[in-house]
């Protein structure tokens, strides 16, 4: 961990590496910052699917049975099952086995091409997951695995803001792999404001974001690829096939009040591809930005509007 007394106003900025990617977290002082990495760090030894003991792995060795897990990891498995009929199915959190047939079976940074042709893949499950309120238990359907993925990232973001809040600071910004979740008194200004970059095009600053509160997320499919035979794929798998989306668009960013809701929105706006992006916005009264993987129309805002489930 980085840590600096430089944040906005004095505050003190803490950098880190969590769940595969970099980190950073400004609060009013170091005390409040470091307990926002240890926070980070325990839901991280929750939810990783690389770690054998986490409780994501015991889930998924339990598909079929009921499985008893703490409080945040029935939460996050909620908003999930939430997402999922939110978006029709859309949103699917049970993709896992999918992604580690076609080669993402190992953390970001080992992941590596593979000379064979991708293995055929089947959809992705349409049977609920069963959530059992009284005893914090989860049933997933048989022969199935769960994903914490970008939804587990971003509520990641909207707990670790709320226990900062909780624990006696005005504002609090929290970063989790370039999403953003930001939550109390703006530090300047009557908003927030978010930069969103798009280095992958050359871009340092492709929009800014104003927002009184809530999260921003990003989906792309620009940087984790990798090839298996003559075929090129993500880790953004659609549903319907189980296979790498097709889509025109090569990121989309998602406003929201909350991060894990961003995060889904902007995922599913990135599979719908640019002619069905503006309609899951509409749909749920939400801004962004798209970002074509074509020029010269790079960039298409979606206004402003606010309002989500």
């Amino acid at each position: 961990m980085t840590e600096s007394g430089s944040g906005p106003a004095g505050w003190f900025a803490a950098t880190f590496r969590a769940m595969g990617t970099n980190c950073r977290v400004v609060a009013p002082d170091g005390d409040l910052a470091h307990r926002a990495v240890a926070l980070v760090g325990e839901l991280e030894q929750m939810w990783s699917r690389f770690l054998p003991d986490s409780e994501i792995a015991q889930l998924n060795r339990s598909a079929g049975r009921l499985c008893v897990v703490s409080a945040v990891t029935f939460e996050l498995i909620a908003r999930a099952e939430q997402a999922r009929a939110a978006t029709d199915g859309a949103f699917n959190p049970l993709m896992l086995d999918q992604l580690v047939t076609l080669g993402y079976d190992t953390t970001w940074d080992d992941v590596t091409d593979v000379s064979s042709d991708p293995p055929p893949v089947s959809p992705g499950s349409d049977q609920p997951i069963e959530l059992f309120d009284d005893a914090m238990a989860v049933r997933l359907p048989e022969g199935t695995s769960f994903d914490p993925g970008g939804i587990g990232k971003g509520l990641a973001g909207d707990l670790v803001a709320a226990a900062l809040l909780d624990d006696g600071a005005g504002s609090v910004q929290v970063e989790l792999g370039g999403d953003v979740r930001v939550a109390g008194r703006p530090w300047s200004a009557s908003e927030w404001q978010v930069q969103v970059d798009d280095t992958d095009h050359g871009a340092a600053v492709a929009a800014t974001i104003s927002l009184a509160e809530g999260g921003v997320a990003t989906s792309s499919v620009v940087r984790r690829r990798w090839r298996r035979g003559d075929v090129e794929v993500h880790h953004l798998l659609d549903p319907s096939t189980g296979f790498s989306a097709t889509t025109d668009l090569d990121a989309v960013t998602a406003v929201a009040p909350t991060l894990w809701w961003a995060e889904v929105v902007a995922k599913v706006a990135l599979m719908a591809g640019s002619n069905g992006a503006r309609s899951v916005f509409d749909r749920y009264d939400m801004s962004g930005l798209l970002v074509r993987s074509a020029a010269p129309q790079r960039y298409e805002t979606i206004p402003r509007r606010g309002v989500t489930p």
